[in-house]
């Protein structure tokens, strides 16, 4: 076996030891009478396991880069708040309390983002949206504020900064 698949089959062995026996709860972001959906139109669905555990902002960061969520094709189909959907249940599988978040700007669609409360940093938001393209890694951490344009910082080098996505109006995190 390649030593990537030998890596990836271990992930996959460790996020299913984390969660056995763990109890869980299936919450479906909505506001009022409106649901979030998937690029596909299905509703999201993300998987809280009562035994996750805020973890301390390395321990987030090494999960980040571990999982593979960004290196899937942004299609029609599959879109900002798929990979949220992918990241927060991941996370969750693995010890991980995440959130999932629902992002309005002032004009034009939303995005959807994840939210972690880090025991030594925080909260602290990211994104993992990947690209049509489906060239590199797109793990960032960005900064949410309304009223505020987002601010996006690469977490890998170089340490590239994106932003032009719009101000934000308002966000909310789905625990």
């Amino acid at each position: 076996m390649k030593p990537k698949t030998i890596l990836i089959l271990i992930f996959v062995l460790v996020l299913m030891s984390t969660t056995a026996g763990a109890a869980k709860t299936t919450v479906n972001p909505h506001e009022g009478r409106t649901y979030m959906v998937g690029g596909d139109g299905k509703l999201i669905s993300i998987v809280n396991y009562d035994n996750a555990k805020n973890p301390t902002y390395s321990q987030l960061v090494k999960f980040i880069k571990s999982d593979l969520t960004d290196k899937k094709k942004y299609t029609s189909t599959y879109v900002c708040s798929d990979f949220a959907e992918d990241v927060h249940n991941n996370a969750e599988r693995a010890g991980i309390k995440a959130g999932w978040v629902a992002i309005k700007f002032k004009r034009g669609p939303g995005h959807a983002c994840n939210a972690f409360q880090t025991t030594d940093k925080g909260p602290v938001y990211i994104d993992c949206t990947g690209s049509p393209s489906q060239k590199g890694s797109f793990d960032k951490v960005i900064t949410l504020k309304n009223g505020k344009s987002i601010t996006t910082r690469s977490l890998y080098p170089p340490m590239l900064k994106w932003s032009g996505m719009g101000t934000v109006k308002s966000f909310k995190a789905y625990w």
